[in-house]
């Protein structure tokens, strides 16, 4: 195959690919558009810091002071949206809607996403049914619909995390720093990847790296220099207006609380009454209290237990809507698959550690979800991982495939084809 043959059939792949995306987005689009949004929870809180924002230029969360509660990605996200809504309506449905609708159009992007990084090491009809299930799946409709901090995440992650490993592939100054704007963007949407700007020093675990360290220094400069120059407005408008260095933010105390509690066995209102400051102590005295008594209990707590509830099941509706459409009943039926999809892509991202670059993928979706464990273990928490776990579906169907071929005593396909 010549590479102008198989750059079209690349390109001819990509576009079957988009437009199946944009058609099936479009179809949820405009179911979405028929039905009032309804705000709950942090939902609730992000609209409220958004409209604020647009009102008043000043930065809260649950209150109409300054606050910090939150990282801004999201609410000024939203607020953008409310601001060019408002230029054609009043209407602050017509507002939320039209946010639906950028969230809907992110999501095609990021099936794209899913198939370019597959496509590092798999081969393009892997790659293909890959993004094709993460499409489908059905918490994306769900997500979409709804006013919260995921949407925007994932197609940041997940860009970080391409233009990481082309980065790493080319092992150029340029694109070492655009993956460090990408990990900024995404810290300032959700915090917990922040830890990712030491990941270049993983590097050093290969030897060829070592012997040229002098030369990934700058490499390694240029991506940490990046992050920090876009985090710097965030952290100049915490030490201005709350007075106090805030890397990320302040939320993290009450899910830590509520994550320290085994089974939610024993208090269900435990922040009653407590600061931000007070919670993040109690949690820290539960959790130090609960090791020193009960070892065992508290290790499969953090462990073993906090995984099944984060992935015993999807982040999606209990209950059919009365009168959902013909498409919404075949992905409320697919939703029950979502166990296949956990264990068979946590087989492949285990079998991903013999890839050159799924490895890292690995790496990072083991990362995402060690991070979560110590916070309370709710399914939505998990979801922000699923598309690797599709990622790892596509390894185990390659993985089969040459299996296959091996077995009829035909040669293994490339990963090109």
């Amino acid at each position: 195959m010549t590479p102008t043959h198989s750059a079209s059939k690349t390109w001819l792949w990509s576009l079957i690919l988009l437009v199946l995306a944009v058609l099936f987005h479009m179809y949820f689009i405009v179911s979405a558009w028929k039905q009032p949004v309804m705000l709950f929870g942090d939902a609730y809180y992000y609209d409220h810091s958004a409209t604020v924002l647009n009102a008043l230029h000043l930065y809260s969360y649950w209150s109409w002071g300054p606050a910090a509660q939150v990282t801004p990605g999201y609410p000024l996200f939203l607020s953008l949206i409310y601001r060019f809504a408002s230029l054609f309506s009043q209407s602050h449905q017509v507002a939320m809607h039209t946010a639906q609708t950028v969230q809907h159009l992110l999501s095609v992007v990021t099936v794209m996403l899913v198939y370019r990084l597959m496509r590092f090491c798999l081969p393009r009809w892997a790659s293909f049914i890959g993004a094709l299930l993460w499409l489908v799946y059905p918490p994306v409709i769900y997500a979409n619909n709804q006013l919260l901090t995921e949407n925007l995440y994932i197609p940041c992650l997940l860009a970080f995390t391409f233009a990481f490993l082309t980065a790493i592939r080319d092992k150029t100054l340029w694109h070492f720093a655009v993956a460090g704007f990408w990990l900024a963007v995404t810290t300032l949407v959700r915090p917990s990847v922040m830890p990712l700007a030491v990941a270049p020093l993983l590097l050093l675990f290969d030897r060829a790296v070592r012997t040229q360290w002098r030369h990934w220094l700058s490499e390694f400069a240029s991506y940490v220099g990046v992050f920090v120059l876009f985090m710097l407005p965030w952290w100049i408008r915490n030490a201005v207006v709350m007075h106090q260095l805030i890397l990320t933010d302040l939320d993290s105390a009450n899910p830590l609380l509520y994550g320290s509690d085994p089974n939610f066995e024993k208090d269900v209102s435990l922040s009653s009454g407590l600061s931000l400051e007070q919670q993040k102590a109690l949690a820290i005295h539960r959790i130090e209290a609960g090791f020193h008594t009960h070892p065992l209990m508290y290790l499969k707590w953090y462990t073993l237990d906090k995984i099944g509830l984060l992935f015993g099941t999807p982040w999606y509706n209990s209950t059919l809507a009365k009168h959902a459409g013909l498409l919404t009943r075949a992905t409320f039926a697919y939703a029950h698959l979502h166990i296949l999809w956990v264990v068979v892509g946590a087989i492949g991202l285990l079998m991903s550690a013999w890839f050159p670059y799924l490895r890292w993928i690995a790496a990072l979706a083991l990362f995402l979800i060690v991070v979560q464990l110590p916070f309370i273990p709710i399914n939505r928490y998990a979801y922000p991982t699923m598309p690797f776990f599709f990622l790892g579906v596509g390894v185990v169907l390659y993985g089969l495939q040459q299996l296959w071929l091996r077995r009829r005593g035909a040669t293994p396909t490339s990963q090109g084809d």
